[in-house]
């Protein structure tokens, strides 16, 4: 048995037994005027150094003290990524209080099942559409005493003794206790202190809240810089939700580490323009996100002439060309620069990755050939393993060959922090961990003795392998992988990864187990470059069910994955699939809010579909009820058209 570990590297930067709100009390005596947060308004970016940040956290922190938070009580925040967030996360972390963090899309059955289960004793919600939502919830949440909202807009006229604007909340703290006091509350707090809630993805059931303490935050920030050779003052676009474990780590405890400067984009809308305007040096989005960036470039080509597809198409094949080891003087000194100053160069350019030194993808896997497209691009895309419970395991490094098959190496550890990761694989071919002990789970003692302890390995449930380089290659949840009727065995997951790397599939579910003896999948087309597609040939659709259902497109989408089945054993090949008629909805259970696929719901919602799959029939004729966030519902009717994909050579 092969056992990995971790590198212990000792940075002066860190020191032993801080939290991160003595860590910031310390990064505004050595940085005190240097920017820290950059936030864009009403088109204008908006600067602030330490020394203000620090003020603002001070001022959150005695104003929630004013409001009644108290050491131990929850801070729930419902928000899109803003610097509102990060001031009022740590405002609380100040008094020793905990926080939670929320996706803003949540329906109002996950939000309530949050704040009830963390019993979230205030809650911040960003505008109106967050503040209706947790106004519906309080009833049956009764620890809430307090809500704050951001943006005051459309909540003027709204009667509720418990909702407060920011400003009044700030207004609190200027006027409550002094700093003397907040320091001895500051001094007060432990690195072993429970910091944050971070709920999982909840695929299979209801979400487990994590616990993660300060010095978990700090480890996992450290592996990160360690990694990627964070230095001070870098630029961060810092987009993820928080509720994600992994923005914890980087846009909290890294930006306090390195530290680093933080962008806010306006909105989710402008964030891809706003990305070109920071021009980020690092980056961690997920692979739906690198997904739909590349799907933009592709989109954009479809509308380019002749000749400027023709020149990108060249320089992609130099871009790939100029990677290989086989790439001769030629290729690498004369047609690469060539390559990159005519075409790659202006790519990286529109998307704003042309500063880029470290960008990673985490949250589930990349197919290896999206991976090789943007390192044709020129941009240093890694690969970032981990979990919620566990924190970051391993990760490509800056400086290093990367292989796109593999999750990286194990990350470095800072020892002052925390003790170094062991890393085995057991006879089940599941991965287990020996590393810095895990707080467990909020209010579940039997999943937190279900995932094991530090000295015997934590089980994370994931089938791994570990190649000769000491890196992991990441198969599949052990309860995805699948084996036929048939006996033959595949993993769901790396058909997934292959076929979302298509521009025009935005999502694929793999369906196949010991009562099948062949493999299906349902397709859900991207409706902007499928559209587009349509455009161009000269189709006429009028909704996304038509569109999904176009002969054309479902030829495209069967070239894909004739493509895909050529890299697995003809008995794991998709054989039959069809293209869903309505979009994948996180709104309908059909998604986790981090995009990832719920499927036990799947199954169940397109039962007739898939057994159409199976019979063999020409079409299924389809029935889905539709939920909105409102939670009204309505019911969708289409005849989804059963393909069957040609073998392959």
């Amino acid at each position: 048995m092969t056992t990995l570990r971790a590198t212990p590297v000792k940075d002066t930067r860190m020191a032993a037994g801080r939290t991160l709100p003595q860590l910031l009390r310390d990064r505004v005596r050595e940085f005190g005027g240097r920017p820290a947060i950059r936030s864009k308004r009403a088109g204008i970016w908006r600067n602030r150094d330490w020394s203000d940040v620090n003020r603002l956290v001070r001022l959150c922190a005695r104003g929630l003290a004013a409001s009644g938070l108290k050491r131990g009580e929850v801070l729930a925040l419902v928000s899109e990524n803003l610097e509102e967030q990060f001031l009022l996360e740590l405002g609380a972390l100040c008094l020793g209080a905990r926080t939670v963090s929320a996706y803003p899309d949540a329906s109002v059955d996950e939000l309530g099942y949050l704040l009830e289960h963390s019993e979230a004793a205030m809650v911040v919600g960003e505008d109106q559409e967050q503040i209706d939502k947790i106004l519906t919830i309080m009833s049956r949440a009764p620890a809430i005493r307090a809500v704050f909202h951001i943006d005051g807009r459309g909540l003027w006229d709204y009667k509720v003794a418990a909702l407060v604007s920011l400003e009044t909340l700030l207004e609190r703290g200027a006027t409550h206790r002094d700093d003397a006091w907040l320091d001895a509350e500051i001094d007060l707090g432990r690195q072993e202190d429970v910091a944050v809630y971070c709920y999982t993805s909840g695929t299979t059931g209801r979400p487990k809240g994590a616990m993660l303490s300060h010095a978990f935050i700090l480890d996992n920030a450290y592996r990160l810089m360690g990694s990627l050779g964070v230095e001070p003052a870098a630029r961060y676009l810092s987009y993820i939700s928080p509720a994600w474990a992994a923005e914890q780590y980087f846009g909290i405890g890294l930006a306090l580490l390195a530290p680093m400067i933080l962008y806010y984009a306006e909105k989710p809308e402008t964030v891809q323009h706003d990305l070109r305007e920071v021009g980020p040096e690092y980056l961690m989005f997920t692979p739906r996100q690198w997904e739909m960036l590349a799907s933009g470039v592709e989109a954009r080509m479809m509308d380019a002439g002749v000749l400027r597809r023709a020149l990108f198409a060249w320089g992609l094949r130099v871009g790939r060309a100029r990677l290989s080891d086989k790439a001769g003087f030629f290729t690498r000194h004369m047609l690469a620069p060539l390559a990159d100053m005519l075409i790659l160069r202006g790519v990286r350019d529109l998307l704003g990755l042309s500063k880029v030194r470290g960008v990673l993808s985490g949250g589930s896997g990349l197919s290896a050939e999206l991976f090789m497209r943007f390192h044709a691009f020129g941009v240093p895309l890694g690969n970032l393993y981990g979990s919620t419970e566990l924190g970051l395991v391993s990760s490509h490094r800056r400086g290093t060959v990367y292989r796109p098959e593999t999750m990286g190496e194990l990350m470095p550890c800072d020892p002052s922090i925390a003790g170094s990761t062991e890393a085995w694989v057991d006879g089940s071919s599941q991965l287990r961990l020996r590393l810095p002990a895990f707080s467990g789970y909020l209010k579940n003692e039997e999943a937190s003795k279900e995932l094991g302890n530090a000295e015997d390995g934590y089980a994370t449930g994931d089938a791994v392998r570990i190649d000769e380089n000491g890196q992991l290659i990441f198969l599949d949840r052990l309860k995805d992988m699948r084996r036929l009727r048939t006996g033959q065995a595949y993993p769901p997951q790396f058909f997934e990864n292959h076929l979302r790397a298509a521009s025009m599939v935005r999502d694929a579910i793999v369906i196949g187990d010991a009562s099948h003896d062949f493999v299906t999948a349902l397709v859900n087309i991207d409706s902007e470059i499928a559209g587009r597609f349509a455009e161009l040939h000269g189709l006429a659709y009028g909704t996304f069910t038509e569109l999904s259902q176009l002969p054309a497109i479902r030829s495209e989408i069967a070239a894909v994955i004739a493509a895909v089945n050529r890299l697995v054993d003809p008995g794991a090949r998709v054989l039959r699939f069809a293209t869903l008629p309505k979009e994948l909805d996180a709104d309908e259970s059909e998604l986790t809010r981090s995009r990832k696929l719920r499927r036990e719901a799947i199954h169940e919602r397109y039962e007739n579909l898939i057994d159409s799959l199976y019979r063999g029939a020409s079409h299924c004729d389809s029935e889905i009820q539709v939920k909105y966030q409102d939670g009204s519902v309505s019911r969708l009717r289409a005849r989804v058209a059963v393909n069957v994909v040609e073998a392959a050579s």
